[in-house]
C-alpha cells in the first residue's frame, strides 16, 4: 500500500469525525441555548447514544479498511515474489503431506471478511491483527497512551448495543474529546503502516 493510499483513508475518516463532532457540538448548543429545543432535551440520551455507536463506528471501518488495504499490499508482494507453494512449505515446516503438494507458486489472497473477522475498534483486537500483518502498534506512543480510553469507549458502546445502557453518564462534551483522542489514535496507526511500506 502507497503512503498516498494510507493518507487518503486517513483523510476520509478524519473528515467524518470533524463532522461528527460538528454535529455533536450542534445538538449541544441545542440542549445549553437560552431556548432549548424540546426534540434534543426530551431525547438526550438517544442522541448521545447515537453518536457513541458512530463514532465507534467509524473507528472500525477506518481500521478494517487500512488493514485490508495493507494486507492487499502484502499479498501482491507475496504473488509478485514467484515463490513456490511446495518451497515456502518445507521452510516453515508445516509437514504438508505429499497429496498437498502443489507446484504453483504461492499465493496468499485476504479478503475483507477474513480482516472484519478479526478486528473491531477494541484495540487489543487492533493490536492482534497488526501484529498478523507485521506491525507492531505499542511502539507508537500515541496509539499506546490512548489504547484503554479507546477500550473503555467500546465498552461503554457495547453496553448500549448489547445490554441497552442507558448511557447517562456520558455527555456530548466527552463525545467531543473521545473524537479529539481517536483522530491522533488513527494517526498513529497510519504512522506505524507507512512505516513498513517500501
Amino acid at each position: 500500500m502507497s503512503q498516498s493510499i494510507s493518507a487518503s483513508l486517513y483523510s476520509q475518516y478524519e473528515k467524518l469525525f470533524e463532522s461528527l463532532k460538528e454535529v455533536i457540538g450542534n445538538s449541544e448548543e441545542r440542549v445549553l441555548s437560552d431556548e432549548p429545543d424540546p426534540l434534543f432535551i426530551d431525547n438526550v440520551n438517544f442522541f448521545v447514544k447515537s453518536y457513541l455507536i458512530s463514532v465507534c463506528s467509524y473507528l472500525e471501518a477506518y481500521l478494517q479498511d487500512i488493514a485490508f488495504k495493507h494486507s492487499q499490499t502484502i499479498s501482491s508482494r507475496v504473488t509478485d515474489a514467484k515463490i513456490p507453494h511446495n518451497f515456502l512449505h518445507w521452510r516453515l515446516n508445516t509437514g504438508m503431506k505429499d497429496k498437498y503438494l502443489n507446484y504453483n507458486y504461492i499465493s496468499l489472497p485476504v479478503t475483507k471478511k477474513d480482516i472484519s473477522e478479526k478486528i473491531s475498534a477494541n484495540p487489543y483486537k487492533t493490536l492482534k491483527l497488526f501484529q498478523s500483518l507485521g506491525i507492531d502498534l505499542s511502539k507508537k506512543e500515541v496509539f499506546e497512551n490512548n489504547k484503554d480510553l479507546v477500550n473503555n469507549i467500546v465498552i461503554k458502546r457495547n453496553n448500549i448495543v448489547h445490554h441497552n445502557d442507558k448511557a447517562a453518564s456520558i455527555s456530548f462534551g466527552d463525545l467531543k474529546n473521545y473524537i479529539d483522542v481517536i483522530i491522533p489514535y488513527m494517526a498513529a496507526v497510519k504512522e506505524a503502516v507507512d512505516e513498513v511500506v517500501v
